[in-house]
């Protein structure tokens, strides 16, 4: 029997969960947490990040701590990390992307922070005298990760990208 749309569609969000979290980003985290990861991203629903910029915002926010509540260490920065690289990975998913209208949800999508990125936006223009200093993933909490994602937004608009597509930017730069 052929797949269905629908089941096509959690194949292919099965997939993206998987790469989300690969070998790099679980470095340094406990034992379990990709899996949890993972299990939890393949659930989601993707229909509730396309609505409208609030809506996205408590969906990000409830899944987030939902995650959280997955994870061995329940570590809030950990969680966010790794539902934005997902959600990131489903907008840039083609049958995804369209199937749930991610592209209205492109202008509120974060940037997933990490070292590099807030070394880049550290180091960018303003960046050390409005933020905080980057202590790591794991003491990343929410209030700290508005203000990066704050100043993500302005560094962004003036390259005139959205703020989650700076990390394409960063994300090796020293290579380039």
């Amino acid at each position: 029997m052929a797949l269905t749309k629908s089941q096509f569609l959690k194949l292919v969000q099965k997939q993206i969960a998987n790469t989300s979290v690969g070998a790099s980003t679980l470095r340094g985290m406990a034992p379990g947490t990709g899996r949890a990861t993972t299990d939890c991203l393949e659930q989601l629903d993707l229909r509730v990040f396309s609505t409208n910029a609030s809506s996205f915002r408590r969906a990000l926010d409830r899944e987030t701590d939902r995650l959280v509540k997955r994870l061995p260490k329940g570590r809030w920065g950990a969680a966010r990390k790794f539902l934005n690289i997902f959600l990131r990975g489903a907008t840039y998913n083609r049958f995804v992307c369209e199937a749930y209208n991610l592209h209205r949800a492109e202008p509120w999508l974060e940037v997933p922070l990490d070292s590099n990125v807030a070394k880049k936006l550290l180091g960018g223009e303003g960046g050390r005298a409005v933020l905080p200093p980057w202590r790591g993933i794991k003491w990343l909490d929410p209030e700290m990760s508005r203000q990066y994602q704050d100043f993500a937004a302005q560094v962004a608009k003036k390259e005139g990208i959205n703020r989650v597509h700076l990390d394409l930017l960063y994300w090796r730069s020293s290579q380039r």
